[in-house]
């Protein structure tokens, strides 16, 4: 019999389980998903705090064990791979724990942590034990969005000269998943300034702008409206790169390149500006899950015992870092911040609900 990987999860809600209702996500969309689905994996035990979610999940997945205390499930499994999918505020306790029990791999929901001082242990300790750590910004392992990378890097839109950033629903809730993405495409921050929208939420809103290390300036706009807004859009000396929409399924690109037609004739008119040929959505079916190549890509770690995640704990630290600089900004009457940022103390809870003010969607986790 081949032996597959052991894999357990740690919260039970909508990232682990429910989202697979959902009809704007590439299935399996779930931690149980996936584990589900690949061939080499095994979901053995789940653990959740809240037994009647613990009694649905399974139902639903079919678990043999499951646990109302997550430190029990440590004990009596073992496993290779372990998602945490809980809130952030115990991201860090149940990842420290997880490394000193032996699991070999952790694929950790977004945002890592709620303070860039948690971030620090939980990537130490997984390095002190050997630990794969990796962080769920999922757009890294998106064919759709790597579609976007390599136009980048190809020199498609020329270089890179600005990027505008929208999103919505918190700065640590979804702001880290654009900051990810942002990074991802242009590279590590040099400085911040920012400022706050306040609400009753424990993880406003904000706007700012950054400069990348390379020189590339960033607009950010993260608000609620009456429309949810989530994209990027990046601007080259020869083109540009427009996209709305943060999931394989809801994602939208448009291209505009220079022609190669002078307008008028004369070298001295600026040249036209054209939509360039791009992947439709008629294609997304062929695209496999983009939760589901992390798994691989987690795999592929764990069989080589040399490649790194896509999206590591320090890439999950530093996506933190730019909305919490958000924070230290507004605190200090909106000064510069640089990075690295001083204060690894400064700790955000990250708001639980997706979509709306007054908390009347279910829990992020």
């Amino acid at each position: 019999m081949e032996l597959k990987y052991r894999c357990g999860i740690v919260g039970c809600g909508r990232t682990a389980s429910t989202f697979e209702d959902a009809s704007d996500r590439k299935k399996p969309c779930t931690h149980a998903g996936i584990y589900r689905e690949h061939k080499d994996t095994e979901l053995v035990a789940a653990a959740d705090i809240s037994s009647q979610r613990l009694k649905k999940f399974k139902e639903r997945w079919n678990v043999d064990k499951t646990y109302l205390d997550y430190n029990e499930m440590l004990e009596k499994e073992r496993f290779d791979i372990l998602s945490v999918c809980t809130h952030a505020p115990s991201h860090k306790e149940i990842v420290v724990n997880a490394a000193n029990a032996g699991v070999q791999a952790i694929f950790c929901e977004k945002p890592i942590a709620t303070s860039l001082r948690e971030a620090d242990e939980m990537i130490e300790v997984c390095k002190k034990k050997g630990v794969i750590l990796a962080v769920n910004h999922t757009r890294r392992w998106d064919e759709y969005f790597n579609i976007i990378k390599a136009m980048i890097n190809y020199g498609e839109i020329g270089e890179m000269e600005s990027m505008i950033c929208h999103s919505a629903a918190g700065l640590l809730n979804n702001g880290t998943q654009i900051f990810d993405l942002m990074r991802y495409y242009g590279g590590d921050a040099d400085w911040l300034i920012g400022r706050l929208k306040y609400d009753d939420s424990t993880d406003p809103n904000g706007s700012g702008m950054l400069r990348l290390k390379n020189g590339v300036d960033v607009f950010v706009d993260s608000g609620f409206r009456e429309y949810m807004l989530h994209g990027i859009n990046i601007i080259g000396n020869k083109g540009m790169i427009r996209g709305t929409g943060m999931t394989t399924v809801d994602a939208n690109f448009e291209v505009l390149k220079v022609s190669d037609v002078k307008l008028g004739g004369t070298s001295e008119i600026p040249e036209k500006i054209m939509r360039a040929p791009f992947l439709r959505k008629i294609e997304y079916p062929q695209m496999k899950s983009p939760i589901l190549i992390a798994l691989e890509n987690i795999i592929h770690c764990l069989e080589d015992n040399i490649s790194k995640p896509k999206c590591t704990g320090e890439d999950g630290r530093a996506a933190l870092e730019i909305a919490l600089a958000f924070f230290e900004s507004e605190h200090h009457g909106g000064e510069k911040v640089t990075f690295p940022m001083k204060n690894r103390d400064l700790r955000v809870i990250p708001r639980e609900t997706g979509f709306t003010k007054d908390g009347t969607m279910e829990g992020t986790a």
